[in-house]
């Protein structure tokens, strides 16, 4: 009998790991949505996850560490929206632009991080502290998944351009969010008025800076087939 490999194995161990971190930031996402964080406590979590609270704090080695990766996840579950619409227009950037801040302008109303900012409610005031302690990396790690999102709609553009597009995009989100127009539409369509046209320059500058790009939009060439 051929011994297993161990590439294989390790491997194997590495998906179970991120397998049992996913579901126990699942867990914490489901109990911080229902009793804000101030009453989420990390054996509930844990029993929810169906792991022992040893095992949770192998993975998460304190509450703060878990606050950290919980404020990750709702970012990601909130862009994901934006890559799922990708996936439905890959080869139509502003269609797959325009569906995707309808869909994040909505889910963001609803989203626990923002709500601790607006609202009274005492479940989601208790997640305050972590918007206002962990805020610089939440931009930050915010930007960073737009950019991913950005480089993949638009492989040729340039990395100094992709980061302040997905910079412009998040900030104009999340004053959008925290001071929203009467309407989700209206908050799109002003969106959609900045967002569109950047867009476009971006996607431009990309497929300028593409070999040959120049060479087959020169003057002289375009003179050459004049003359044929």
């Amino acid at each position: 009998m051929v011994p297993p490999q161990k590439d294989g194995g390790s491997r194997f161990t590495q998906r179970a790991k991120a397998l049992l971190r996913d579901v126990a930031l699942q867990a914490t996402v489901d109990i911080v949505r229902t009793r804000g964080w101030a009453q989420t406590r990390m054996a509930d979590i844990a029993t929810l996850a169906g792991i022992s609270k040893p095992t949770l704090y192998k993975y998460f080695g304190s509450r703060d560490e878990l606050a950290r990766a919980y404020v990750d996840r709702e970012v990601d579950l909130i862009l994901q929206t934006a890559r799922s619409e990708l996936e439905r227009y890959p080869d139509d950037p502003e269609r797959a632009l325009t569906e995707g801040l309808r869909h994040i302008v909505d889910d963001m109303s609803r989203n626990p991080l923002i709500r601790a900012v607006l609202t009274d409610d005492a479940a989601a005031a208790s997640l305050l502290p972590l918007v206002t302690t962990h805020g610089e990396r939440l931009l930050k790690h915010s930007v960073d998944e737009m950019a991913s999102i950005i480089r993949a709609a638009l492989p040729g553009a340039q990395p100094e351009d992709v980061r302040a597009y997905s910079d412009t995009m998040v900030r104009m989100m999340i004053s959008h969010a925290i001071l929203p127009s009467p309407s989700t539409e209206d908050s799109v369509d002003s969106m959609l008025r900045v967002a569109l046209p950047l867009l476009r320059d971006v996607r431009g500058k990309g497929t300028a800076a593409q070999p040959g790009a120049s060479d087959s939009n020169s003057p002289m060439e375009g003179q050459d087939e004049c003359r044929n």
